[in-house]
C-alpha cells in the first residue's frame, strides 16, 4: 500500500562562490581600512587620508602599501598598516607570477640535440631512446645568462633610442614588461601605423572616459587647473596641467 505523502529531496543549486572583491562581499582585508563608496566595490574611500581611490579594492591595497602601482600612495596610512598591506600585494604577486609560470610550462615541448625532450605538464626531462624521466626544478628551465641578456636587450633600445634613463621608474615601463611576460613566447609589439594612429585613437578614448568621473565631481566641488612649465637644457619648453 502506498502513502498519500510523498518523499522529496530538498535539492538546491549551488552558487559559485563570489569572488572576495566583488560588490557585497568584503572578506578582502583592505576593506577593514576602507568604505565602499558607491556600493559596488568600485570606488574606496581611506579610512586614514580620505582620499577616494577608484579601481577597487585591488588598487586600494596599493594605495596603502605605497607601492604607487596604478594608485597615489597614501600619506597617512600607519607602518604596520603599510607593512602588512605590501606583504598583501607581494604575496598576491608572488602567487600570480608562480601560476603564470606553470600555465607557460605546460605548453612548452622543447627538444634539444641530444635526442631529448621536455615534458613541461609532468615536470620531467625525458630521453627518447631510453623513456627515462629526471626531475627537475621550474630553475633549471632558465639559462644562468639569460637575464643579464635580457637586461642588456633592454638597455641597448634605451640607448640607441635617446630614451631618458628616467623613463625606466614610469610604472606604465613596469606594468609593459609585466603584461609581456604574462604574454609568453610569440609576442608581437605594434606596428608604427598602429602606434601613431589606433593606439593613440584609443589612449585619448581611454583618457577622456577616466575624466566622465571626474567631470561629474566638478559640478559639485569645482575644478582648479594649474600649470607649471620650465625649459630644458637644449632649450625645449615643457609645461604640465593639473
Amino acid at each position: 500500500m502506498s502513502g498519500s505523502g510523498s518523499n522529496t529531496a530538498d535539492i538546491s543549486t549551488p552558487h559559485p562562490p563570489r569572488s572576495k572583491n566583488s560588490a557585497g562581499n568584503k572578506t578582502d582585508i583592505g576593506w577593514k581600512n576602507g568604505t565602499d563608496v558607491l556600493g559596488n566595490g568600485k570606488k574606496v574611500k581611506c579610512n586614514y587620508c580620505s582620499k577616494i581611490n577608484n579601481g577597487g579594492i585591488f588598487r586600494f591595497k596599493h594605495h596603502l602599501a605605497r607601492t604607487r602601482y596604478d594608485s597615489e600612495p597614501c600619506v597617512s596610512v600607519p607602518e604596520e598598516i603599510k607593512a602588512l598591506m605590501m606583504k598583501v600585494v607581494s604575496d598576491a604577486k608572488d602567487a600570480s607570477t608562480k601560476k603564470r609560470r606553470l600555465t607557460n610550462l605546460e605548453e612548452i615541448d622543447v627538444d634539444d640535440e641530444s635526442g631529448q625532450s621536455f615534458s613541461s605538464s609532468k615536470n620531467i626531462f625525458r630521453n627518447k631512446s631510453t623513456g627515462e624521466g629526471v626531475q627537475t626544478t621550474l630553475n633549471q628551465l632558465y639559462k644562468k645568462g639569460d637575464k643579464e641578456k635580457v637586461d642588456a636587450q633592454v638597455a641597448e633600445f634605451f640607448y640607441t633610442s635617446a630614451i631618458p634613463f628616467n623613463a625606466i621608474k614610469n610604472p606604465a615601463f613596469i606594468k609593459m614588461c609585466d603584461m609581456i611576460a604574462r604574454y609568453g613566447v610569440g609576442y608581437k609589439p605594434p606596428s608604427y601605423h598602429d602606434i601613431r594612429e589606433k593606439l593613440l585613437k584609443q589612449a585619448v578614448e581611454k583618457t577622456d572616459v577616466a575624466l566622465e568621473e571626474y567631470k561629474e565631481e566638478w559640478k559639485m566641488i569645482g575644478c582648479t587647473i594649474m600649470s607649471d612649465g620650465w625649459t630644458d637644457k637644449k632649450g625645449v619648453p615643457f609645461v604640465i596641467f593639473w
